[in-house]
């Protein structure tokens, strides 16, 4: 057996190379997947994600194809160990952002705000966004504060 050539997990993202959507297939997979449920099917995943079942498979083969998803014809729908830390990086990334979003006080679209920042944010934001939800919560004075603030302008 060879050396193993190991990288961080955000080395592996970048290396993944995944679509914005690629990303939302996997996280939804996920979803759907917890907390004991292992298997999908297709159409679970079509319905979830408001699209047609052709469009699942087109896309469950390429996730195939990069060793993120086990999916045979007509079967289930697995996540590959890559698979299920890719899909746990993809989730918490989601939280965090609808998190950071909550705190600040966003309301209108919430969700869709979240979408949209969550295939650009870096991992540099992200920790800083970690590190300000974590401060809010160790101090919820300065959180009170804050939100009065945004209350007077």
């Amino acid at each position: 057996m060879g050396i193993q050539e190991y990288h961080t997990f955000y080395d592996y993202m970048k290396q993944a190379n995944l679509t914005a959507s690629e990303e939302d297939y996997i996280e939804m997979i996920y979803r759907l997947a917890q907390p004991n449920k292992i298997e999908i099917r297709v159409n679970e995943l079509a319905t979830s994600l408001n699209i047609k079942s052709s469009s699942v498979t087109k896309m469950i083969k390429k996730l195939n194809e990069k060793n993120l998803i086990i999916y045979e014809r007509y079967g289930k729908i697995r996540l590959t160990n890559e698979g299920w830390k890719v899909a746990q990086y993809l989730y918490q990334r989601h939280h965090l952002i609808y998190q950071f979003l909550q705190e600040i006080g966003v309301q209108q679209d919430l969700l869709d705000e979240t979408e949209k920042m969550e295939h650009t944010v870096g991992q540099e934001t992200l920790q800083c966004l970690n590190k300000l939800i974590d401060f809010f919560i160790r101090f919820p004075q300065i959180r009170e504060q804050f939100h009065q603030f945004k209350k007077r302008q």
